[in-house]
């Protein structure tokens, strides 16, 4: 995700994200967001509803990965989780099967990636974007003429 959007993140959200700046053993967010800013929308108003449910103090929950599952979902990692925050993280999973990873366009769906990091989620245009074909594309004058045929057959 881009650091301009993660930042915004930490920003709305400290005592949510705070550990960030935990070890790496402890924690993953060290890492930031590991997604594309497709999905920023979705773990924005995650964010909001676990801070607006969440109790105050050591107890509170804290996010502490945010990543893209190999199936192309949204995978969040957190402790001290109540059943409502659960549910509120199950939602923004579910929220990600059906959200362009690349432009956050509704509904996308799973396309089967053939690069190292798995399945991706995206519209048809995003799709289209980001895949690699082995040959260029060619330009609609740059056919070539056809050949007339060795045999006509005529019909009566």
């Amino acid at each position: 995700m881009d650091s301009q959007l993660e930042n915004k993140l930490y920003e709305r959200f400290p005592h949510l994200y705070r550990e960030r700046s935990a070890p790496l053993e402890s924690s993953r967010m060290g890492w930031g967001f590991q997604c594309d800013a497709g999905w920023y929308k979705i773990i924005y108003e995650m964010s909001k509803e676990i801070q607006r449910l969440a109790v105050s103090g050591e107890f509170a929950p804290a996010i502490t990965e945010v990543r893209k599952n190999k199936d192309g979902t949204l995978y969040v990692e957190a402790r001290n989780l109540t059943p409502p925050i659960a549910d509120i993280i199950t939602n923004a999973h579910e929220k990600s099967r059906l959200t362009c990873e690349f432009c956050s366009y509704q509904p996308a769906f799973q396309r089967s990636g053939t690069s190292s990091e798995g399945a991706k989620i995206a519209c048809g245009r995003c799709c289209v974007k980001t895949r690699t074909s082995p040959h260029p594309a060619r330009r609609k004058g740059s056919k070539r003429p056809r050949r007339a045929p060795d045999t006509i057959v005529v019909k009566r």
